[in-house]
Order: C-alpha cells, then structure tokens, then sequence
C-alpha cells in the first residue's frame, strides 16, 4: 500500500462532506498546491489545502481546517499530515479548543475517539502549539504501519462528521455576547500561533512553492 493513498481518498471523502454541508467550493489552483475554500449560514470556512508533489518530490501533503461563523462556535477541526509513498512523517489532528467551559458534543466525541489510540511514533510540540492545542491531539511521528494510517484516517473521518453534526444542530447566539467574543478572541489566538509555524512554510517552500506566495497563502489558511 502506498502510504499517501489512503490520504487522497481521505481528501476526497472531506470533499464530498463538505459539499454536502456548505455547497459547492471556491477552488484555487498555483502548480502542484489546490484549495478548496467552503463556506455556509453557519460555516465561516472549511479549507482543504492539498500539495501534490508525488511525481517530482516523492511528496504529498494537506492541511485541513474548519472554522464556525462566531454565533455558532464551535472547536477548530485541524487536520495535517504530510507524507511520502512508503511512509507517513508526520500527522497531526486536533478539535482545538476555542471556548472556556462550553461544553462542545464534537469535542467529546473527538477525546472517546482518539483515546484508544497510540502512535507507534511521536513528536515534540513546539511551543506556538501547545498553546492552542488540546490535551488530546493526536501527533503521529514516522509511520508506515497500514493499521496506524488508516486509523488515522478513520478518525479524520469520525470526528469531521462530529463537528458538523453538531454545527448543524445550533441555533446561533443571538444574547451571549461574552461567548461570541470568547470565541472569536481564541480563533485568532489559534490563528496568530498558526503562522508562526515556521516548518510548515519551510515544508511548502522546499517542495516548490514560492516563499512569497507561501507567506500570503498563511494568511488566507488562517484569517483572523
């Protein structure tokens, strides 16, 4: 099995979800990077940011991040991996949270989820991370075991579905304002951490992309 596979399909299953849930995409095309850009009544922007550099770089990589409008908030669904034929490096997947002491069903689903899990693998957060990162994120190191990448896989999946589930459910926020401001106060706390993840542009840059261009789209993958 080839490790980035199971990863394409993965791609492919976020976009027919998406589309079932926000309609269809605005879709951004710059060489080997697409994205595609999903908005609704209640989602701010579910983004699929896909690098497709298999015949040149050996290399595929995607982010994924779905954000709430600010009445209806919710946790951010992240999830990144990037990987090569043979191997995954790395993988990472977080409902993050973005409320203090709101209890969020998608959030909960995602912890009974991910907990049986154990990565063959780990890796270090830096320090940007753990500051918007939950306790329960899921960090895989270097893996090309066919069982701990599609369980990946299988959760991506679970608590997508989760998180819009939930969303689909709420009515907005139309008198808490406290809970309105919290939440887009820790959206921009978790988008401002975001770019300040050096590798994730470093990745971009070495797999072929301009570092001008890479700037600019940091900033698109995470509006604040």
């Amino acid at each position: 099995m080839q490790a980035w596979n199971e990863f394409i399909d993965f791609s492919e299953y976020l976009k027919t979800t998406m589309s079932g849930y926000c309609g269809s995409p605005s879709v951004e095309v710059v060489d080997q990077h697409t994205n595609y850009y999903y908005a609704s009544e209640k989602t701010d922007l579910a983004h699929i940011s896909i690098i497709d550099m298999r015949e040149s770089k050996k290399m595929w990589m995607m982010h994924v991040a779905c954000y709430s409008k600010s009445e209806y908030p919710m946790p951010i669904y992240g999830f990144d991996v990037i990987c090569g034929a043979r191997k995954v490096t790395g993988c990472f997947h977080d409902m993050s949270p973005t409320t203090s002491g709101y209890y969020s069903k998608a959030s909960e689903d995602f912890k009974a989820n991910v907990a049986p899990f154990i990565p063959k693998r780990t890796r270090d957060l830096p320090p940007w991370a753990k500051e918007i990162f939950s306790d329960h994120m899921v960090v895989a190191g270097a893996t090309d075991d066919v069982t701990e990448i599609k369980n990946l896989v299988h959760m991506g999946k679970e608590n997508l579905h989760a998180w819009f589930k939930e969303l689909e459910d709420k009515t907005p926020l139309q008198s808490d304002h406290a809970r309105i401001v919290d939440y887009s106060h820790n959206r921009a706390k978790y988008c401002k951490n975001q770019l300040e993840n050096t590798n994730s542009k470093n990745v971009m840059v070495s797999l072929g992309l301009e570092e001008d261009y890479v700037n600019q789209f940091k900033k698109r993958q995470f509006p604040y």
